[in-house]
């Protein structure tokens, strides 16, 4: 049971860094960097949206080698702690500016991701 959870939680990773990769890049990346925004924000902004590129990558292969070799449940805790800290940073984010707790995808993506996890490792 585990191990579907673990693979689960790899796939809703993998298709959430695809949707950020093409669909953010196009719909946020790219008319940032194109604004009058400061640049240092704007380039802030854009290193930042690759730490969470980088960040989410590894998420999706500790649970991917959590789901090679169950026994090694590390891998997949630190993947469950670092998508809850997603979760609650854009929850926080969202609430904080007024847009709302899903404003961003982070929120329900992230949350799967998370319970996921969680189910998989107090299994």
């Amino acid at each position: 049971m585990s191990t579907i959870c673990f693979w689960a939680a790899a796939g809703v990773v993998a298709a959430t860094i695809i949707l950020h990769v093409v669909y953010g890049g196009r719909r946020y990346v790219r008319p940032m960097l194109a604004s009058e925004l400061d640049p240092f924000l704007k380039w802030l902004s854009y290193a930042m949206w690759h730490v969470g590129t980088v960040a989410s990558i590894t998420i999706g292969v500790g649970f991917a080698l959590a789901a090679m070799d169950p026994v090694r449940t590390d891998y997949a805790m630190a993947a469950t702690l670092t998508a809850a800290g997603f979760v609650l940073v854009a929850a926080y984010a969202g609430i904080r500016s007024g847009l709302g707790l899903f404003s961003f995808p982070v929120v329900p993506l992230f949350g799967i991701v998370t319970a996921l996890g969680a189910a998989a490792l107090l299994v």
